[in-house]
């Protein structure tokens, strides 16, 4: 796989994970769409096997039939590779899990969608987004617009007015092909155009190496008589059987920051929503987090964002006096009732945006709560941070990486909005960073 530089970052094998257990929550039913058999299993064979596990509806658009793959052969006209084309699919995606009444041939003339007329770009954009609204499709995988081909990039600009035509909220993802093979560095996707994570496929490659063998007149020479047909060679079948599938995922710019509502309705459900009493990645994540505290003490901690005071367990042996906050009153409820036996505790509700805290402090975390906001009341939360943190006070930075739907940010925003934000300040010095597969960490030292 080649290894291109986009933007700052040299290798998308650093890029953040997606979290497999949580596919299915957090995309929904979902609709590939591939310009031709075979696209759907070498972009998306991983996910779209993942999801069919989890049972997330998935139904496959293809929008032309392939039969313009070997122009020159007798034995296998465009009309009869075309039919077996449509074979091959069924058969790979059934390999995937997907039932055969899930997919659906469009079979517009392979190679011929970018010579469509505005007017038929609208007749196809109007179809797929009655399938959409019909399926209550939440997620809409579709090549990456830069994806070189022609057929690629215009199966991409219909998908994405297809969606101007939806209602709901409808979640895009990209997915590269031919970018892998023949991309210059102007296709790839530039710096904050979409946030990009891996999937690591490695328990379903098996099946997706078997859904992209099962279009064997794109694998093998099973049509002999063109020289000049396509296939997948060795080298061009590399990138798609690597262990992580890469995605480009674009977020609704429309999101606002979580507010007091949604946290009021959501522990209104449940007093422990991300199960931080029993979690065994939880306890991890803060037992490695004390770790690197371990020979650090402060005067006077405040911990944003503390739910139901976990974590604050382990603060409150770092700290004389710790100040827990956060935007739930049922939160803190618990949090007062989980741990009566911390004397140099106080909980208080406190929204940070709107009142935070006027004391100084020698320690401040903000752990898990970044990405609940839009980037300027994020940077407004950092400029506070820098207020009231004395010097050489220690700033703790730690956030989930993987995609969340409702989040306006996801992690690595959240790290990337801060370095922008410091650049300009320079209020901090990085004194630790630690990066797990699901999550980042950071120790600032403000100067």
């Amino acid at each position: 796989m080649k290894n291109p530089l986009i933007s700052e970052m040299a290798d998308l094998s650093h890029s953040p994970l997606l979290a497999i257990d949580q596919l299915g929550r957090q995309l929904g039913p979902s609709l590939i769409i591939a310009p031709h058999p075979d696209d759907e299993a070498l972009g998306c064979g991983g996910i779209i096997s993942y999801l069919r596990s989890q049972h997330v509806p998935v139904t496959i658009v293809f929008m032309t039939s392939g039969g313009a793959s070997h122009p020159n052969s007798l034995s296998f006209p465009a009309p009869q590779l075309a039919k077996l084309r449509e074979q091959e699919a069924i058969k790979a995606c059934q390999i995937l899990g997907v039932n055969e009444e899930d997919v659906l041939f469009y079979r517009y003339p392979d190679g011929e969608l970018s010579d469509f007329d505005d007017q038929k770009i609208t007749e196809i954009s109007q179809q797929l987004a009655e399938l959409i609204d019909t399926r209550n499709i939440k997620t809409i995988f579709y090549p990456w617009r830069r994806d070189i081909h022609p057929d690629h990039v215009m199966t991409s600009s219909i998908a994405f007015s297809a969606i101007q035509h939806c209602h709901g909220d409808i979640q895009i993802v990209e997915y590269p092909v031919w970018l892998w093979n023949i991309a210059q560095q102007k296709d790839w996707p530039s710096k904050d155009e979409v946030s990009i994570f891996r999937l690591d496929i490695k328990p379903v490659l098996n099946l997706k190496r078997d859904a992209i063998c099962a279009h064997r007149s794109q694998t093998t020479n099973l049509i002999d008589d063109d020289p000049e047909g396509f296939c997948l060679t060795d080298d061009l079948l590399a990138p798609f059987l690597k262990d992580y599938e890469i995605y480009f995922f674009t977020k609704d710019q429309n999101l606002k920051s979580l507010d007091q509502e949604f946290f009021d309705t959501l522990y209104s459900e449940n007093l422990d929503p991300w199960n931080f009493k029993h979690s065994e990645y939880e306890l991890a994540k803060y037992q490695k987090t004390d770790d690197l505290l371990r020979n650090m003490h402060f005067d006077n901690g405040l911990e944003i964002g503390c739910s139901i005071g976990i974590q604050s367990q382990f603060f409150a042996k770092r700290c004389q006096r710790l100040l827990s906050v956060d935007i739930s009153k049922d939160a803190i409820a618990e949090a007062e009732n989980t741990n009566r036996d911390l004397k140099n505790v106080t909980f208080q509700v406190r929204d940070i945006v709107k009142d935070f805290p006027e004391e100084q402090f020698d320690f401040i975390s903000l752990c898990e709560l970044g990405y609940y906001f839009v980037p300027d009341t994020l940077r407004s939360i950092f400029q506070n941070v820098g207020e009231h943190l004395v010097k050489d006070g220690i700033f703790l930075m730690v956030h989930w990486t993987s995609f969340v739907r409702e989040f306006p940010l996801n992690g690595n925003q959240v790290n990337q909005i801060f370095k922008e934000y410091n650049a300009v300040e320079n209020l901090f010095a990085c004194d630790t960073t630690f990066i797990h597969d699901n999550y980042e960490l950071h120790i600032l030292r403000k100067i």
